[in-house]
Order: structure tokens, then C-alpha cells, then sequence
């Protein structure tokens, strides 16, 4: 069977928590995949809604533990089919934070880009772009333009080449964009592993999500 070659990387991120004082974590987590497992991923997801009744957003909250095992599921089975399907997160607790704009600098929109820039930069240590087309789907933290271009100008300058470079950076809202749903529950479920709820049983989830803490 011929082998269909991917010809755009889709990178979607999400947070939890929020980037000032008043959560005392901050995650950010990201999906990666191509056009190719998009369509496969999709599918699986068509199918999870329509069996499963699911109206709702696929938020980690929304979420009960058949439909959480359920997600695993997906994730497993297109990584068992080849399918280029990844899973990054970072995480923050703020009390050993030691970096910028936490502190006297205080500034949350320079807190929240600098973590989305540190979470690309763990990623793209680890994983290569499939191609050479790479859009970038950001949950819809900003409602201000001058906001949403700042982060992207951010995002965009690298003087260490340690980011490739990106075609497209928007932002959506999850609410039509089912991917960012999934970003929701990944990190959800660094929240919970870290911070909240230590206890519960995950499976093998954190097995298919690359995880570093942020200290500075």
C-alpha cells in the first residue's frame, strides 16, 4: 500500500491554570500532528462523539473516567498505526519558580508567552517537523489584536534557531475546534498528576506525554 506523505504539521496548545497569581501551577500542553493523522485522528473522535452521546466540549473536567480511558484509547491506537501523533507538556509551580515575570517583573501575558515559547522549544528537542509547513492553533487566551500579534512576533523571532519557522499562528476557540478540546484534557491531566489530584489511577496516559517542569 502506498504510503501517503503529510504535507502540513498542526500544532494545537492549551493551558491550565492561568499565568498570575492566582492558580498556584500554570501548564501548558500541546498535540502535534500532520494533515495525514488529523484525518485518522478524526475519524476516531466522529465515532467516540456519536457512540458515546457526547455533546459537550471534550474538557478534562466534562470528562468521566470511561471517556478519559476512552481518549487513551485513540491516542494508542494511531500511535500503534504509525500515525505521527505527539503529546508535550511543561508545567510551573509557581512557589520554586525563579524566572521572569512572576515576581517584581510581574506580567502574565510575558509569563504565559515565555512558557509557550520554553513548551515549543522541550517539543522540538524531541520531535522533528514532518514537513515544512507548520501552523500553530492557540487556544484563545487574548482578545486583544495587539495581544495576539505580540505573542506571535514573539514566537517568531528565535536568535538560537531552537524553534523552525511556523506559516501560520492564530488563535481559535475550542469551542469549534475539537483538537484544542483534546489539549484541554492533556493538561488537565498534568494538573491533576502534579498538583491536584495525585492519586488517581492515569493508566499508561503519561507514557504518551513528554513532561518538564519550568524553573526558571
Amino acid at each position: 500500500m502506498l504510503e501517503i506523505k503529510p504535507k502540513r504539521d498542526f500544532i494545537f496548545i492549551d493551558e491550565a491554570g492561568e499565568p498570575g497569581k492566582i492558580t498556584p501551577y500554570y501548564i501548558a500542553g500541546l498535540l502535534h500532528l500532520t494533515d495525514v493523522s488529523l484525518k485518522n485522528i478524526n475519524i476516531h473522535l466522529g465515532a467516540f462523539r456519536y457512540f458515546g452521546c457526547i455533546k459537550r466540549e471534550l474538557t478534562s473536567t466534562r470528562l468521566n473516567k470511561l471517556q478519559k480511558e476512552q481518549l487513551l484509547n485513540i491516542l494508542k491506537l494511531s500511535v500503534d498505526n504509525k500515525n505521527f501523533v505527539r503529546a508535550t507538556a511543561v508545567y510551573v509551580d509557581k512557589k520554586d519558580y525563579q524566572g521572569p515575570y512572576l515576581k517584581d517583573d510581574f506580567n502574565p501575558n510575558y509569563f504565559r508567552n515565555l512558557i509557550i515559547r520554553k513548551l515549543l522549544e522541550f517539543h522540538f528537542q524531541n520531535n522533528k517537523p514532518q514537513t515544512k509547513e507548520i501552523e500553530l492553533i492557540i487556544d484563545r487566551f487574548y482578545s486583544s489584536e495587539e495581544q495576539e500579534q505580540k505573542l506571535r512576533n514573539y514566537l517568531r523571532t528565535d536568535r538560537y534557531d531552537k524553534l523552525p519557522d511556523f506559516l501560520h499562528i492564530i488563535q481559535a476557540d475550542s469551542r469549534y475546534v475539537e483538537l484544542l478540546q483534546i489539549v484541554d484534557w492533556i493538561s488537565g491531566s498534568v494538573k491533576e498528576k502534579f498538583f491536584t489530584h495525585p492519586e488517581r489511577d492515569f493508566r499508561d496516559l503519561f507514557e504518551f506525554i513528554s513532561i518538564k517542569k519550568i524553573m526558571k
